[in-house]
């Protein structure tokens, strides 16, 4: 029974694993996609670097963490 639960959750941990790695690859390339405008340094588009390395980060461990307190719980 456990290991079904399990089973079901383990795509559940796709997205937000998909977020930390993205904001892991704009971390090391040291820019960011903005809309309209491209690839830009974090020279360039300061906030948006930041705000997408903070956004996508939270995004990713409240995902995982939601998906093992589903488990958990």
């Amino acid at each position: 029974m456990a290991e079904e639960r399990i089973a079901t959750l383990i795509p559940s941990l796709i997205v937000p694993i998909l977020f930390l790695v993205y904001a892991t690859f704009i971390f090391v390339k040291g820019g960011v996609h903005v809309r309209g405008k491209g690839w830009k340094t974090k020279d360039e588009a300061p906030k948006t670097y930041y705000f997408m390395i903070i956004f996508m980060g939270i995004l990713g461990v409240a995902g995982i963490a939601t998906t093992i307190l589903r488990v958990v719980l």
